[in-house]
């Protein structure tokens, strides 16, 4: 059967990656818990400036980044950096472009907004946050340690600029866990606590019993952070995310459900609905939530593309699947599994040219994808 599951407890933080050897999606708890999205925890939301001393780009530019709607908010953030580039404003254009993976100019704008003020620390924290992301998403790891060691840098410097500001210490507590450390991370994340008992911080306490493979503690670590923060769209879903891995489909939909009405341009809470709904095999709700996926995100989460198509597939939709799946290619060409769908896509649509081409593409960048393989020799 063609369908997705649900790795247990994945521990490589491969980050959303799909496994290319079932052509299913392969969610590493990484991806889901600690990767991307868990950086932005230490940082707090960025309050909207107040109208009568900000300009109106900058006001804009907050609400819609604060909303999750990262594509909208670039516009209004470039507006108001133009119009005032003040260190606020280079601020949150780089947290912004640092959403989208725009590293290089988001980096640009929080150097410039040092020269502006060397004592502004969230500049300092989100260059930090940058150059963990980058190490995250780097193809060797191993190659690219540095990166921590220089996030950490970056961190003293934040410690320097203000002792008291408790970001700078939930950061540190992650990055200690990139690098294996946990009993350091516990203790950075500890002092984040002591100077603010934040529930963003809490999930992020919960992220490094993750990577101890301390389930249950994570899972009620996060429980209470919800409990403590209801309205925090960030959290449920993570912690829904993290339900479902565990295989809790119902208490995973309840929080996703939630997400996406506390924060209905997120397009990962639709993204992360839609796969809950696809393994409760409720199609029509998945569809729902990859297509609003795509339309509030159309190029960042290639994996809703695929989602989509294997709906369609289950409903029969075979052209519109192949519509989908191509999508997902063009965004992403070196997924082997988004080839093997496509190409299956194109098998069912009696294409056995165009079902090769992709299966044999699919071995190509993954040569013992099983699946691929099957259907290369069904096809010759």
């Amino acid at each position: 059967m063609h369908v997705r599951f649900l790795d247990a407890l994945a521990q490589d933080g491969s980050g959303g990656r799909v496994n290319p050897t079932s052509g299913v999606r392969y969610w590493g708890l990484l991806g889901i818990v600690l990767l991307l999205g868990s950086l932005a925890l230490a940082q707090a939301q960025t309050p909207a400036p107040a109208p009568k001393t900000q300009p109106k780009s900058l006001e804009v530019c907050a609400i819609l980044f604060n909303a999750g709607r990262m594509e909208a908010a670039l516009k209004a953030c470039e507006k108001a950096v133009k119009e005032s580039p003040s260190t606020d404003s280079l601020y949150l254009l780089a947290r912004t472009q640092s959403e989208l993976q725009l590293f290089t100019p988001a980096i640009d704008n929080l150097r410039q907004s040092l020269k502006l003020n060397a004592t502004f620390v969230q500049s300092y924290v989100a260059l930090a946050q940058i150059y963990a992301k980058q190490y995250l998403l780097a193809d060797n790891r191993d190659a690219s340690k540095g990166l921590l060691d220089q996030a950490l840098s970056t961190l003293r410097e934040a410690e320097q600029a203000n002792s008291k500001y408790s970001p700078t210490y939930a950061t540190r507590g992650l990055i200690y866990a990139y690098q294996n450390k946990f009993d350091l991370a516990i203790e950075a994340l500890n002092k984040s606590l002591s100077l603010k008992d934040d529930p963003l911080v809490r999930a992020s306490m919960a992220d490094v019993y993750l990577r101890e493979g301390k389930v249950d503690e994570a899972l009620k670590n996060y429980d209470d952070a919800v409990k403590a923060a209801p309205n925090s769209a960030l959290l449920r879903v993570k912690y829904g995310s993290l339900l479902l891995i565990r295989g809790n489909i119902d208490g995973a939909i309840s929080h996703l459900d939630q997400a996406v009405v506390l924060s209905p341009g997120s397009a990962e809470a639709w993204l992360r609905r839609g796969d809950a709904y696809f393994e409760k095999k409720d199609w029509k709700q998945a569809g729902v939530s990859y297509e609003q996926t795509v339309a509030l995100a159309p190029v960042r989460y290639p994996d809703a593309y695929m989602g989509l198509g294997q709906v369609l597939i289950e409903l029969k939709d075979y052209q519109k699947a192949k519509y989908n799946f191509t999508k997902a290619v063009a965004l992403e060409k070196n997924n082997p599994t988004y080839h093997y769908w496509l190409g299956y896509s194109n098998e069912l649509l009696g294409d056995k040219t165009g079902a090769k081409a992709q299966c044999d593409e699919a071995l190509r960048l993954k040569p013992d994808f099983k699946e691929a393989q099957d259907c290369s020799n069904r096809n010759k």
